[in-house]
């Protein structure tokens, strides 16, 4: 308690409004407001150890107030950083392994489908037309191997290859597009979730690729809460939230935070009602605002011998190649993080992440070498994840140069 105590204490000194942004920056996101259909932008740019706030547009078109950092937003899938850094905590306490299989923690009752193993032979199909016979892999479940069970690193590294999600639920890729998002379904309770959790099949072997997948998340964080004995956010709370004074980062707001939430509006500009989740909320059901999230970044920057840091430390390391066709850039995954080339002149590696619900898009990215990030939070659903990625860029090239303001 004594190194969270010392880090909060540290995080609020470097917490404030500064003058302006980097032009730059700035000029990236006026520019993006201009196009018109994007209401408001909230941006944190964090550098020298201390961030930097600026709202732009509307946070609601009916009250015409420009968002700013304490305004709410819908943060989607950057839920599940938040969700991987408290495994990767409890991890470090001795409370659970990481490479230890999930089914011994499920509840009574509930399944986790296994990968069986296949055994493939290549067969000689009769010749075609074209008087060529056509080779192809025939396989089928070999008996003499045993299943593959899911880890809790599976789920972490989202090489679990449990779906994204189940029919009719919440379905949010960071890397692809979102135009057919769909939100939580009504009734689907964390208990539903243990029902039909063995009704997926496995895409692949547990451990050998990466596929993005909500249900691998919120499962992580239903399991603990099962360990703990405490409901998630509860627990998120006590063992992450608080310890951060992270204050506006939650599932379920007060109604003072109800009057601070902007309004979300969808990729022509219409309103959208708001998202909770049950059964995925430990995937996307948390809301938060460019302070809070600039406060979690400064911490994810902290480079000291405390436990904290060593815990983020660990949920940022590389470990499994992402390939995607609308990859832009190198990528591999942490735990619940992404880790990208950030230009191929840099060769610097830059831990990201990004969210997205139907009135609402989050991008979380930061460079630890250089100890600089950006926070931006949209209420909007068309995309800013390479906007981010712009003010990232411009902050690693002011940083370079030796231009980061005071």
């Amino acid at each position: 308690m004594k190194h969270f105590l010392i880090l909060i204490l540290s995080l609020l000194f470097t917490l404030g409004t500064w003058a302006q942004l980097p032009p730059k920056v700035e000029e990236l996101a006026e520019g993006h407001i201009r196009k018109g259909r994007n209401p408001g932008l909230a941006v944190a740019v964090i550098g020298q150890g201390h961030a930097h706030f600026k709202g732009f547009g509307q946070s609601s078109r009916k009250e015409g107030l420009a968002p700013d950092e304490h305004t709410l937003f819908e943060v989607g899938a950057l839920t599940g950083v938040f969700t991987t850094t408290l495994l990767t905590k409890q991890a470090m306490q001795g409370k659970v392994r990481l490479e230890s299989p999930i089914d011994p923690y499920l509840p009574k009752g509930a399944e986790a489908p296994a990968f069986q193993p296949q055994r493939c032979v290549e067969v000689v199909l009769p010749a075609n037309p074209s008087g060529r016979p056509e080779h192809i892999l025939s396989c089928t479940p070999d008996p003499l191997e045993e299943k593959v069970c899911i880890a809790f690193c599976d789920l972490v590294t989202h090489t679990s290859g449990l779906p994204n999600s189940g029919i009719g639920l919440y379905d949010w890729h960071p890397i692809g597009t979102a135009a057919f998002l769909q939100g939580p379904r009504d009734g689907f309770t964390r208990r539903e979730f243990y029902n039909k959790l063995a009704e997926y099949p496995l895409k692949a072997q547990p451990g050998s690729n990466f596929h993005f997948s909500n249900m691998g998340i919120a499962l992580a964080g239903h399991l603990l809460s099962d360990m703990n004995a405490l409901p998630f956010e509860e627990l998120l709370e006590r063992e992450l939230l608080r310890p951060l004074g992270l204050k506006d980062t939650r599932m379920q707001l007060s109604a003072g935070q109800l009057q601070r939430l902007a309004q979300g509006h969808d990729n022509k500009g219409r309103a959208v009602p708001h998202w909770n989740f049950d059964g995925l909320a430990p995937a996307a059901g948390l809301k938060s605002t460019a302070q809070d999230l600039a406060t979690f970044v400064l911490a994810n920057l902290q480079a000291d011998d405390s436990r904290l840091a060593a815990v983020m430390e660990q949920a940022q390391q590389a470990r499994v190649d992402v390939k995607f066709p609308a990859l832009l850039r190198p990528t591999e995954a942490g735990y619940g993080w992404l880790i990208s080339k950030l230009t191929p002149e840099s060769n610097q590696a830059a831990v990201w992440m990004y969210g997205g619900t139907a009135g609402f898009r989050a991008f979380i990215g930061f460079i630890k070498d250089a100890r600089i990030g950006v926070v931006l939070l949209s209420n909007s659903a068309n995309d800013i994840r390479e906007l981010g990625f712009e003010m990232l860029e411009e902050l690693y090239r002011e940083y370079k140069a030796g231009q980061m303001p005071e």
